[in-house]
């Protein structure tokens, strides 16, 4: 495995001298807001489909003011996590972390200097004779008070891993299309060419529709896809193709590897401790106590015991990818705390297999498989 530390991701959010204030924080609420806020966009070019879609992007002066903001803020008066929320919550929809990362965004767009946030989750219906009819929402309608620009922001935080599908050939040679299809969700249940078409052909063109018009008054001057997250290649290897194929240079990106590649690889890193990363603690970079972080081979004793689950009502725990993440300490910037310095997937054997299948064109993962990802 090549050693895929997280300095190798930082160009958007940082330099391996000015480390992101979405890793270097104390707080996990800031650190979760400047994610959502100031981490790289995922692709630096969208499929072609209707209306001319983009990858979005801030107005320079409006996101570095932003960053002020930020810095300065309050975590106290800042959004709360999943995890602080999960406590008093009794809509479980508002616990997703996708819906978690939209409501950060919310919070941002309503307070960001230079930016006028016209509409935020705004229903989208039509009336015929047979009722109303819901197409849709738009997330995001914001106005540039530096040029007055309409601009519609869709969003997603996603993480996909890259497999080949079953029988594929050297995906150096594949079409764009082709290398978006093998990147899927660790569920199973997504891949990112289908989010990209979902997103390029129905959530954006539905910003320029008659309907929409109706309600915004006028059409966005701009319509882009806020596409944040984390791509994960095998044992840290990333493709030559990447960039040729759209993907942003500076794209988060981390490993998955089998249990028996992990652990062979994790033994030879001298002094990291490690931790597992639950689902609610996979946007910003990870700080956590030396209470909650483990040697490798306790991790690896645990993993084992996961992967190998005798009971049938819990076969989900052998069948679903477990987020780890390797550390460092943190220093003075938060002392007895470890820093996460790169994160990945240690995956069951018979997954990749599986993986390949939905890569190419298989059904996605049902029932509780599907929701494993939980724990």
């Amino acid at each position: 495995m090549r050693e895929p530390r997280l300095e190798a991701a930082l160009a958007a959010g940082g330099t391996p001298a000015r480390v992101p204030l979405w890793r270097a924080s104390p707080s996990r609420r800031l650190r979760e807001l400047a994610w959502c806020t100031l981490s790289p966009q995922l692709l630096a070019r969208l499929p072609d489909g209707p209306g001319g879609a983009t990858p979005a992007r801030w107005p320079v002066a409006a996101q570095a003011a932003w960053e002020r903001w930020l810095q300065a803020a309050d975590p106290e008066r800042l959004p709360p996590t999943i995890d602080e929320l999960a406590a008093g919550e009794r809509d479980g929809r508002s616990l997703r972390l996708g819906r978690h990362a939209e409501r950060l965004l919310h919070f941002a767009l309503e307070r960001c200097a230079g930016l006028e946030l016209l509409a935020a989750n705004l229903p989208v219906r039509r009336a015929s004779a047979r009722g109303v009819q819901t197409l849709g929402e738009l997330d995001f309608v914001w106005r540039d008070r530096a040029d007055g620009a309409i601009v519609h922001w869709e969003m997603a935080a996603k993480f996909y891993l890259l497999v080949e599908a079953e029988g594929a050939g050297d995906l150096c040679d594949a079409d764009e299309a082709a290398h978006l299809r093998h990147f899927v969700g660790p569920n199973l249940v997504d891949r990112l060419a289908d989010k990209l078409d979902h997103t390029v052909r129905r959530q954006l063109p539905l910003g320029r529709s008659a309907e929409a018009l109706a309600l915004l008054g006028q059409a966005p001057d701009r319509s882009e896809a806020y596409l944040l997250g984390w791509l994960f290649y095998r044992d840290g290897r990333r493709p030559d193709w990447l960039e040729d194929a759209g993907f942003a240079p500076d794209h988060l990106h981390g490993w998955w590897s089998t249990l028996p590649s992990w652990s062979g690889w994790a033994a030879r890193q001298a002094g990291a401790r490690w931790c597992r990363l639950s689902r609610s603690q996979w946007l910003s970079g990870a700080l956590v106590s030396a209470a909650q972080t483990l040697d490798a081979a306790t991790l690896q004793e645990e993993l084992a015991g996961r992967f190998a689950e005798p009971r049938a009502d819990r076969h989900w725990r052998r069948e679903s990818p477990v987020m780890v993440c390797e550390l460092e300490p943190a220093g003075a910037e938060a002392p007895g705390m470890w820093r996460e310095v790169s994160r990945g997937f240690v995956v069951p054997l018979d997954w990749e297999q599986r993986a390949r299948l939905r890569a190419g064109g298989g059904p996605a993962a049902q029932g509780s498989v599907a929701g494993a990802l939980r724990d």
